[in-house]
């Protein structure tokens, strides 16, 4: 595989996501760990500096994983967007970066906040163009 992308908000369903993209990537690939910070809606009430804390959050979560990943021959970038729905931001930056996989776990406690993560995996299963790996 040459682009991987994880869904990644620092579970340990997302841990295993990594750990199951970085056994498939090429050795000169591209692992993407995208996090996910949802928009203020209706059912969000959040003001512009609660999203800028959460996408700060993000941020930090994904430059501890890459920290951690250390030294490969595969490079690993972390994204960071906003949304309404996860899955279909997910979707989305699949699409728009044209990766070969999508990796996610298959549930977890996120440490961006209280998600169903299950059913955004669920989701993204159904509805992604691009081949989806759920670990567990």
């Amino acid at each position: 595989m040459k682009r991987v992308l994880v869904g990644f908000d620092g579970s340990e369903g997302a841990e295993n996501a990594l750990n199951k993209a970085m056994d498939i990537i090429d050795e000169d690939g591209e692992i993407i760990l995208l996090a996910v910070v949802l928009s203020p809606s209706e059912n969000r009430p959040l003001d512009a500096r609660n999203v800028q804390a959460v996408k700060t959050r993000a941020n930090t979560i994904l430059n501890f994983a890459i920290r951690d990943v250390g030294d490969h021959e595969f490079s690993l970038i972390g994204l960071v967007r906003e949304g309404e729905d996860i899955a279909s931001v997910i979707i989305d930056v699949a699409n728009e970066l044209n990766v070969d996989v999508i990796v996610l776990g298959s549930k977890g406690s996120s440490e961006l906040g209280r998600y169903p993560i299950g059913s955004v995996a669920s989701k993204v299963v159904q509805y992604a163009k691009k081949p989806v790996m759920v670990c567990r």
